[in-house]
């Protein structure tokens, strides 16, 4: 294992890291230019039942909102640290988390596991609902250990399911299941091999179950309960048929088949995936009992999301802790598999050294236009070391340097491509196309397009008016419309009595402007 100091410099380093995009870049167009319109609304009046565009805003619970908008009064709404600062305090919390659970190596591994590490940056609620369903699985790990933490794993539980949703117990329910059956499994063998009872446990209190089970479900139900006296039944069959039992329903006919996320987990997992796989076998070789309750935590993440409808990378960042804990546990023995984990690093710096040479080969203007050979540069030079290292030192220290490749390689994009990150990915150019028109705010219609949110932002465009098809065509004519190209058909008589007077790109798509 490596000292304690040097592991705390490790650490520090990832997350200082995470501070350097948000001093620069804006809220990038989707979700989270979505997230900062239900914040100006909820600044608007609409704190308790969260709405976007005026209607209520079932995709996602408040408790992630309210929280950005209390940060929107010391900050500002056009600020950009009262979006991210709620991500930038989960993944500190989470690595410590994981510290207390299985030491330095594991709050490592998932500070740089990729996605946790990108996540930090940004405005979503994946992190906190992470670092809530770890502290969750934390506690119930103690609690099958016999200690009286079932109660606590409810709340941390609930208070994740008011943060994104109700999948915040399946995967805990999940665990308790998958980990109750397995320790059955063992009692029973233990009993058989010592022909008589099973060794005598610590039990949890029956009645801290059904404390556990309220707090579970009693901290969101609550919340939803008030929230469907206020929007009635339309916000209850919005909130239950489409945003719970849809997806679960539609599960059976989506095209993503169940194993999506297990194909998939060489890229959601980078760069830890061939070393988690020889963590697994590590455990089950080693009868590593405590390892194993990992790898039940894995499947109880991957399990349940695999028969929804809604299959997005994402959803997979609550299995980056316990694959954390697992690689975890591998590096804290010097045997066999030791040399197997080092062959797993050395694989993957190999593979990020045959990407960054690849990359100065390949004949495309963006390699030059948005100057990417440092960061193949920077992405070699740190694969061959971390190759070398892998080669003739100790797995932890293979570890730390294959953690650091793409961390290092993604700080130089930070530093150096965040304004043309701006460019291509947030709404400046819609916000400097609105601006040119000179007109007020209110007489501007946007069809189908991103939700308008740039640091210091005039406070006038706030007011901007978003549209469907239907209300294009019977509201007043506004002075100027924004459509996406590819949707304009639908509205095209509208636009006749328009003159196109140009044109912008936001991430990847194309728009028009049009003036009357």
């Amino acid at each position: 294992m490596p000292r304690v100091g040097a592991a705390r410099v490790a650490i520090g380093i990832v997350v200082l890291t995470t501070l350097i995009s948000p001093l620069r870049r804006e809220l990038f167009a989707g979700d989270e230019t979505k997230y900062s319109q239900v914040v100006r609304e909820m600044r608007a009046g609409a704190f308790f039942l969260p709405t976007l565009e005026g209607s209520p805003f079932t995709h996602k619970p408040p408790l992630h909102f309210w929280i950005v908008d209390l940060l929107t009064y010391p900050f500002g709404v056009y600020s950009i640290w009262p979006f991210v600062i709620p991500s930038l305090v989960a993944f500190a919390l989470l690595l410590w988390l994981l510290w207390k659970i299985e030491g330095p190596t594991a709050a490592f591994v998932a500070g740089t596991s990729l996605m946790l590490w990108g996540s930090a940056q940004t405005a979503r609620m994946d992190v906190e609902f992470t670092a809530l369903l770890v502290y969750a699985g934390w506690m119930l790990q103690r609690a099958f250990d016999g200690e009286r933490t079932l109660v606590r794993a409810g709340v941390a539980t609930g208070a994740a399911a008011l943060i994104k949703g109700p999948m915040a117990p399946v995967i805990i329910l999940c665990l308790f299941g998958f980990e109750t059956l397995r320790r059955r499994g063992v009692v029973r063998a233990s009993g058989a091999r010592s022909g008589g009872g099973a060794p005598e446990t610590r039990t949890t209190p029956r009645h801290h179950y059904v404390l556990a089970i309220i707090a579970m479900i009693g901290i969101p139900l609550a919340w939803l309960a008030a929230a469907v006296a206020v929007g009635g039944r339309e916000f209850f069959r919005e909130v239950f048929f489409k945003q719970t039992v849809g997806r679960a329903v539609g599960s059976w006919v989506h095209q993503s088949p169940p194993w999506f996320y297990v194909a998939r987990a060489p890229m959601t997992l980078l760069p830890w995936f061939f070393l988690l796989i020889v963590a697994i076998v590590a455990v089950y070789k080693r009868n590593d009992e405590r390892a194993k309750f990992y790898v039940s935590w894995i499947a109880a993440v991957i399990v349940p999301y695999s028969l929804l409808s809604s299959k997005l990378d994402v959803y997979m960042m609550a299995m980056a802790p316990p694959a954390a804990l697992a690689i975890a546990r591998l590096l804290q023995s010097d045997d066999a598999f030791s040399r197997y984990g080092k062959f797993a690093n050395a694989f993957m710096a190999v593979i990020f050294l045959t990407i960054g040479v690849a990359g100065f080969f390949v004949k495309r203007p963006e390699i030059a236009l948005y100057s990417l050979q440092p960061l193949l540069a920077i992405l070699s030079i740190f694969s061959l070391i971390a190759l070398v290292i892998a080669l003739r030192s100790t797995l932890v220290a293979s570890t730390i340097a294959v953690g650091f490749v793409a961390v290092a390689a993604l700080t130089y994009a930070a530093i150096a491509l965040v304004p043309t990150a701006n460019e291509l990915a947030s709404t400046k150019p819609l916000v400097r196309a609105l601006a040119q028109q000179n007109v007020p705010a209110e007489e501007i219609a946007l069809y189908v397009t991103p939700h308008v949110w740039v640091r210091g932002m005039p406070l006038a465009l706030s007011r901007v008016n978003y549209v469907d098809a239907e209300e294009l065509h019977v509201i007043a004519p506004p002075r100027v419309i924004v459509a996406r190209r590819k949707d304009a058909d639908r509205v095209k008589d509208v636009l006749a009595r328009y003159q196109r007077v140009g044109e912008l790109q936001m991430i990847g798509k194309w728009f028009d402007v049009y003036r009357r």
